[in-house]
C-alpha cells in the first residue's frame, strides 16, 4: 500500500474513534504525508514509524487516547506516535444542550 492510501485509511479509522474530535496536522502542519501532487495532513507515514495528530473530545485521558489510535492504526512492526495537539470543549448552548467548540488550545 502507497504511504497516501495508507494515510488515507489511518485518517479514516482514528476519526471514527469517539474519543477523536478530528485528526491534527501539528503545529505548522508537520505532520502530513507528502506524495506527487498531493498532502494528506494530521498523519505522517514512513518506512520507520507513524506519526498520527489529533484533536481530542473533553473529557479524555490521554493515555487512553493514544491506545485507542494505536489501536486504530493497526501496524504491526512499525512504532506509532500520538500527539494531542487540540483539546476540543464541550460548551453548553442556552437550551442546556452541549455543542462542541473548538478553543484552539494546544496541548503537546
Amino acid at each position: 500500500m502507497s504511504p497516501l492510501a495508507e494515510a488515507e485509511r489511518i485518517i479514516a479509522a482514528v476519526r471514527a474513534l469517539p474519543e477523536v474530535a478530528d485528526v491534527h496536522g501539528g503545529r505548522f502542519g508537520r505532520i502530513a504525508t507528502l506524495g506527487p501532487g498531493r498532502r494528506v495532513a494530521g498523519v505522517r507515514v514512513t518506512d520507520e514509524d507513524v506519526t498520527v495528530g489529533v484533536a481530542v473530545r473533553m473529557p479524555f485521558a490521554v493515555d487512553e487516547v493514544a491506545a485507542a489510535v494505536r489501536a486504530a492504526v493497526a501496524l504491526p512492526g512499525r512504532p506509532v506516535h500520538v500527539v494531542v495537539a487540540d483539546v476540543e470543549e464541550p460548551v453548553l448552548s442556552g437550551a442546556g444542550v452541549e455543542k462542541s467548540e473548538n478553543r484552539k488550545e494546544t496541548v503537546s
